[in-house]
């Protein structure tokens, strides 16, 4: 178990040290596709999107600390199930903000119906990854449960 904590701590590093590089790509992106008025608007929401992410990784990180020490089914798990949640919709509510802007109020309009898949698809990823969330929250309620009533009967 050890070992694949670390490797999964070294996989959250190496996607924290890469999430780093979203701002300047929304930037270039803006400003390639000729909508430079757009490009801080852009960058912010990569700058946002990115912070979500490393949120979302800070909490996954703890968690591991917690599955290392078995003191994973306890309450106080759940606060960091929580904060992934957040951090989740969060982004997701960024995406849907870049995505629709791009897709109703960029002028001209955008002859790319390749984008408007990639963003809708974006999008339910989002939502997909939220909805998950949700559900392993309740399932690690559940295993708290029955953790303390196997610690009653033993």
């Amino acid at each position: 178990m050890t070992v694949l904590v670390v490797v999964l701590r070294a996989l959250i590093a190496l996607l924290a040290l890469a999430s780093l590089a979203v701002p300047v790509v929304a930037f270039g992106f803006a400003v390639g596709s000729g909508a430079v008025d757009a490009a801080p608007l852009y960058a912010a929401a990569g700058a946002g999107i990115t912070l979500c992410a490393l949120v979302a990784l800070a909490a996954v990180w703890v968690l591991l600390t917690r599955v290392r020490r078995a003191t994973i089914f306890d309450g106080r798990a759940l606060r960091w199930v929580d904060a992934i949640i957040v951090a989740g919709i969060a982004a997701s509510l960024l995406v849907v903000a870049l995505a629709a802007h791009v897709v109703l109020v960029v002028e001209p309009p955008l002859d790319a119906p390749g984008l408007v898949v990639v963003a809708g698809g974006a999008v339910l990823l989002a939502a997909s990854f939220d909805l998950l969330m949700v559900v392993m929250r309740g399932l690690l309620t559940t295993a708290i449960g029955l953790r303390g009533e196997l610690d009653e009967v033993v």
